[in-house]
């Protein structure tokens, strides 16, 4: 008897440690997998993308929706927005450190690598074509299809040095003689559509929702630019050299995350538009829903994060014609397409 208790307390001392050790492993087991997404660390790592302007942009819609749908997060990653004005100082803040991501325009990289060495890198797409179309007020200009459309015209633009100056400007050069009395009328940006109202531009070069919310004024979209240009690197998403190099597991998934908010706006036209509508409370869904099914129907949401060659090509051939870049061959130098190849591969 003494010794049936005997064995029977060893073995409910045995069975004890073993629940033991079986609940240890498998809250550590249960640890590990929470910890870790696909691989990722549990570590949520914070990080500040310098945005181009004052506010929130439609065009700019994919970092938004990778935001509001949790992509970031389930990336590991905690973001914060940062408005930083111009295109320059867009990188300028991604340089000085005070951000670790830029969204502006990506061929600063190459007038920043052209002047200082190997400081940035584009590794991802935010808007593929310039997103930027033409409106007016005035009865007698019809669609502008070529250059010689914009003979005599006032074109009221973003300031210099933004994209939008920048493209009038090389197509006013590349125009010759047919376009020389066409002047550009510098604004602040968002205060393009006051320049048709005052009467000191017969154009504007607007974003969306601007565009649509000017048709719905009774104002016409007259001149597209992504139709007027083509596949051209508009918005990329920007990081600095040095931060590349010693945090590419970040910037991965920060590609990754974009990857899967481009998806999901190709993929739920309506889902993006919800989206859109709860991020611009104050417009009219009508206008909100239309000014992404131009951006959509016209290219300008990419389908993909990487910067195609042609795209980057387009955009620093610009530069060149106005002198802000010696040289349009930079792709090598200016541009890590290794993220977001790897992000569009499929996922499992």
């Amino acid at each position: 008897m003494y010794g049936k208790t005997l064995m029977d307390g060893l073995a409910g001392t045995t069975r004890r440690r073993m629940v033991l050790l079986c609940l240890t492993l498998s809250i550590l087991f249960s640890c590990d997998r929470d910890s870790s997404k696909d691989g990722l660390p549990v570590k949520v790592e914070n990080v500040v993308i310098a945005q181009w302007g004052q506010e929130k942009y439609l065009i700019y819609l994919p970092v938004y929706v990778a935001m509001e749908r949790g992509y970031f997060k389930e990336q590991g990653i905690e973001v914060t927005l940062r408005f930083s004005g111009n295109d320059d100082q867009v990188f300028a803040s991604v340089l000085q450190g005070s951000a670790q991501f830029g969204v502006g325009d990506p061929v600063f990289t190459a007038i920043a690598n052209e002047k200082g060495g190997d400081l940035g890198r584009v590794v991802a797409s935010i808007v593929d074509g310039v997103a930027i179309w033409g409106v007016t007020n005035k009865e007698a200009i019809q669609a502008i299809r070529s250059p010689a459309g914009l003979a005599g015209l006032r074109v009221g633009t973003f300031p210099s040095p933004s994209t939008n100056y920048t493209l009038m400007k090389k197509t006013i050069v590349s125009g010759g003689d047919a376009l020389k009395s066409t002047r550009i009328v510098e604004a602040p940006i968002g205060g393009q559509i006051a320049l048709l109202e005052s009467g000191a531009a017969d154009i504007a070069m607007v974003l969306e929702p601007a565009a649509s919310m000017a048709e719905a004024k009774g104002y016409r979209v007259v001149f597209s630019s992504p139709g007027f240009y083509g596949p051209f690197a508009f918005t990329g998403l920007t990081v600095s050299t040095a931060y590349l190099n010693t945090n590419r597991d970040i910037v991965q998934r920060m590609v990754t995350a974009i990857q899967q908010a481009l998806d999901f706006c190709h993929r739920d036209a309506e889902g993006a538009a919800s989206v859109a509508a709860k991020l611009f409370p104050t417009l009219d869904k009508a206008v909100v829903a239309s000014a992404l099914r131009r951006m959509i129907s016209e290219n300008t949401v990419p389908k993909s994060a990487l910067v195609t060659k042609d795209a980057w090509l387009a955009a620093t051939s610009a530069r060149v014609t106005v002198g802000d870049l010696k040289s349009a061959d930079n792709y090598t130098t200016s541009v890590e397409p290794s993220f977001a190849k790897k992000a569009t591969k499929p996922r499992e």
